[in-house]
């Protein structure tokens, strides 16, 4: 493994080798002028070897199980392939396959300490599922290995939401929010946005319900649940307010005026977020004993292997997971 250094080690898995991860990762880390961390790019090292030789050759090649005392070294963690060599652009479950082992020996780096964070790199859940493994996620699934109970957080310099619950279906969401669930993702958002920016934060819920129910016309739940959750909170000395409804709170004047929005459902906090977001969007799971963030978008198959993907969420989730866990071990978190 990699010894403990004092600088960050951040461990960046490559997604499915035939999307647009390595390409993206390739590209940010040539791009990134910051030397305040250790890229450990982790993937196949016969797949970079044959697509981006060039950028491979710059690191340092390790085993899962190697050790090395060189703190400045860039380092890739060759994780074999068990299958053909994956062709850019053309995702089977073979290559799903092989995106989750990268994701695997992330976590095996972060148990030995040889990590500080991991950034993910896009993967295709359907050809992950194709492959033999239950897949709804890396949030569920990174949570399943570590222990902790997740949130999801989609984080961008004027724009951040994050969500009570994740990757359920719509009809399970009301079943799944109460006062208690909402309590903890207004917390855990407080938080970590402080970790995050190192300053004060101001937070506002979204409704459940169009316009928060009406006072009782459309329903309860927002008077009944969501504004206890908000009064809870403040006791707990937490600047936040709310209920909103959703159909203004989102309007992009209105939501900078917060540092964090807390949305109810996927949809209620993505949709907005990426219209205003998606090229500099960073994907942060909360709620967990690791730092994850990854970019906030898919595996580009139509793209991959054309140099057309566009890396500047990478350089962002790349940038948010270094703040976060200096921000955490500001805190004393």
């Amino acid at each position: 493994m990699l010894n403990q250094k004092k600088v960050l080690k951040i461990g960046i898995t490559s997604g499915d080798p035939a999307g647009i991860g390595p390409e993206i990762i390739a590209k940010a880390l040539n791009d990134l002028p910051d030397t305040s961390f250790v890229p450990v790019v982790i993937g196949s090292a016969d797949f970079y070897r044959h697509y981006h030789n060039k950028f491979f050759r710059r690191f340092t090649l390790l085993s899962l199980h190697d050790k090395t005392d060189t703190p400045t070294d860039e380092f890739f963690v060759d994780v074999p392939l068990e299958s053909p060599m994956p062709e850019p652009g053309k995702g089977t479950p073979a290559t799903g396959r092989e995106s989750l082992r990268y994701i695997d020996a992330g976590l095996d780096l972060w148990e030995q300490g040889a990590i500080d964070a991991l950034v993910t790199g896009p993967v295709s859940k359907g050809l992950i599922e194709r492959s033999g493994t239950h897949f709804t996620g890396h949030t569920e699934y990174l949570a399943a290995r570590t222990g902790g109970d997740p949130f999801m957080m989609m984080f961008s310099e004027d724009y951040r939401v994050i969500l009570a619950t994740t990757h359920l279906p719509l009809s399970q969401v009301s079943s799944s929010v109460n006062r208690e669930r909402i309590l903890q993702v207004i917390t855990a958002g407080n938080e970590s946005i402080k970790a995050i920016d190192g300053a004060p934060v101001r937070l506002a819920v979204a409704g459940l319900d169009p316009h928060c129910g009406d006072d009782g016309a459309i329903g309860t739940f927002d008077r009944d649940v969501t504004a206890k959750a908000i009064e809870d909170a403040r006791r707990a000395g937490i600047d936040v307010e709310g209920p909103f409804a959703a159909d203004t709170l989102f309007m992009a004047d209105r939501w900078k005026e917060h540092n964090l929005v807390i949305a109810q459902y996927h949809d209620q906090g993505l949709i907005p977020f990426k219209l205003l977001a998606f090229d500099r969007g960073v994907n942060v799971t909360l709620g967990l004993p690791l730092v994850r963030t990854s970019v906030d978008h898919g595996t580009a198959f139509n793209i991959a292997g054309k140099d057309r993907a566009g890396y500047s969420s990478m350089i962002e989730a790349i940038a948010v997971a270094c703040r976060l866990v200096q921000g955490r071990r500001t805190a004393g978190l």
